[in-house]
């Protein structure tokens, strides 16, 4: 999938109940990441994890088929790949989005060392 298509597609899932305005002041302006749903707390805070807790859960999940999409470099989705299945191993890379391939959770390692890791599964 492309970029947009990523885009429009998480935004429908994880974002999904959050005010149109709050989404266009915090999320797609200009300056802001899909994972500010998670630092400006959108979301009800029980409803994701941070910090170690996300990197445990992204862990433990089922990663068959999982995407991700590194956000800085690329254009389209890729499969995910045995080397980044391990939340140490994400932490070596600047801003990487990985997603189940039916969407059903999604784990954000930023750029940002005082924000994230974020995990979410609906």
């Amino acid at each position: 999938m492309t970029r947009n298509e990523f885009y429009s597609a998480w935004l429908s899932h994880f974002a999904n109940g959050i005010s149109r305005e709050n989404i266009e002041k915090y999320v797609v302006s200009t300056g802001n990441y899909l994972w500010h749903v998670f630092s400006w707390e959108l979301l009800d805070p029980k409803l994701f994890l941070t910090g170690n807790c996300a990197r445990e859960a992204y862990d433990q999940v089922d990663k068959h088929n999982a995407l991700y999409i590194d956000w800085f470099i690329d254009h389209e989705t890729k499969s995910l790949t045995a080397k980044l299945r391990t939340a140490n191993a994400l932490d070596e890379m600047t801003e990487i989005y990985v997603v189940a391939s039916d969407l059903t959770w999604t784990y954000m390692k930023t750029h940002e060392s005082m924000c994230g890791p974020y995990f979410m599964k609906l």
